[in-house]
């Protein structure tokens, strides 16, 4: 037997003995020597340990027991891995970067094969700041770089779980590095630890802001972000003016049901599909779902409005919102739940400019009584002859002033 066969079979046993022992005793009796083995094999063929490249190793310990055929097909299929991926065309980082976006490669697999750790800020740089906030890749890349160049990768994972983290000495010296994004992955991760304490998301009204609620429709939905320590997103193309602009729409997983089950037979079935995700073995990570890929078309949100607003963040003492097309979606409404708000709210409109002339017509009795003119005639001119609209009018007249 090759050292490649007996390296694999010591790996498959490594991990079927981790199978028999609990999470915290794996962790503790080899977790980190099995990931050294998985490094090593992938290694031999010239392959990073993406998770598309782990997942064959991990589809190899799944098999009830091991023998020299099973050995020979993963032999084979890790070297047919390898020549397709050696021999594709070299590209630039920044390029990856691009193609990644547009496929929605998932994180775990685009961040080794660029050459960086996968840990909770590099995975926040790709799944946040380039996928849902729409950050150029070229910003996203220099980041890396600088993180990479500086090895300060721990030190910004601690930095996440400090409170008051910018006023602690570790955050002036990341700063020194000239990091762009570590406020914003600080402030995300401290308020994703606030929200799970709480049991809730974190909402403006907690963080001190007032949001401005705006009305959107007509959404064509792209893709699909979720996982399971965040909130859904969904990303697609909105009317605005003449032309489309691209916005990501950050909501509860109720919520996105909701959208969903209002799509008729195209949401069902994403519906159907995010839940056999969700089930996989492959659960715990960040998904991706391109619409028109996985379905030949995208998703058209027609019969929901969504009640939207932008994050803010505060500025020189102020509160100010986000630059990205970046909303969070506060309520959803069907057509029938919209048309009826539209209604009351252009019934309510006229009532107020009931009002306001009401008003206006006692400023304009007093005008006539200056004048001269008798009382009685000077109401029937304002139109208040009737003894209750007459006081109504002094009242409104009052707030006015």
């Amino acid at each position: 037997m090759d050292k490649l066969k007996l390296k694999l079979q010591e790996y498959y046993q490594r991990c079927q003995r981790q199978e028999t022992r609990s999470k915290t005793s794996r962790e503790q009796a080899g977790g980190a020597s099995v990931l050294d083995m998985e490094n090593d094999i992938l290694l031999q063929f010239g392959l990073p340990a993406s998770k598309r490249f782990v997942q064959i190793l991990h589809d190899f310990v799944s098999q009830r027991e091991v023998n020299d055929h099973l050995l020979d097909y993963v032999s084979k299929k890790l070297r047919t891995a390898a020549r397709k991926y050696l021999l594709a065309p070299v590209i630039s980082d920044l390029e990856q970067l691009d193609q990644a976006k547009e496929q929605k490669k998932t994180p775990y697999d685009l961040l080794p094969e660029l050459g960086y750790p996968v840990n909770d800020y590099s995975v926040f740089l790709i799944g946040e700041l380039l996928y849902r906030r729409n950050i150029v890749a070229v910003d996203v890349l220099e980041e890396l770089k600088k993180v990479q160049y500086a090895d300060v990768w721990d030190d910004i994972l601690l930095l996440g779980k400090i409170v008051n983290y910018n006023t602690h000495e570790l955050y002036h010296r990341m700063k020194d590095h000239e990091l762009r994004f570590i406020d914003d992955y600080a402030q995300q991760s401290l308020k994703q630890q606030n929200a799970k304490a709480a049991g809730k998301k974190a909402l403006p009204a907690s963080e001190g802001y007032t949001p401005n609620l705006r009305m959107v429709s007509k959404l064509q939905v792209e893709d699909i972000l979720f996982d399971e320590q965040q909130m859904p997103s969904i990303i697609g193309k909105l009317k605005s003016g003449s032309r489309y602009i691209r916005v990501t729409m950050v909501m509860e997983f109720s919520q996105l049901n909701q959208v969903l089950q209002s799509s008729a037979e195209l949401g069902v079935e994403i519906g159907a599909f995010i839940k056999k995700k969700l089930s996989g073995a492959q659960k715990d990570k960040p998904i991706a779902i391109d619409v028109r890929a996985e379905f030949g078309q995208v998703l058209q949100l027609d019969d929901c409005h969504l009640e939207v607003y932008k994050p803010q963040h505060q500025s020189r003492g102020k509160w100010v919102e986000t630059k990205d097309n970046l909303y969070f979606v506060d309520k959803i409404l069907s057509r029938k739940e919209y048309d009826k708000k539209s209604k009351e709210a252009e019934i309510r409109g006229k009532i107020e400019e009931c009002l306001e002339l009401i008003g206006g017509s006692y400023g304009y009795y007093q005008r006539m009584r200056k004048l001269g003119i008798t009382d009685e005639e000077a109401k029937l001119r304002a139109g208040l002859q009737d003894e209750l609209l007459f006081k109504l009018s002094t009242f409104l007249h009052k707030l006015r002033d």
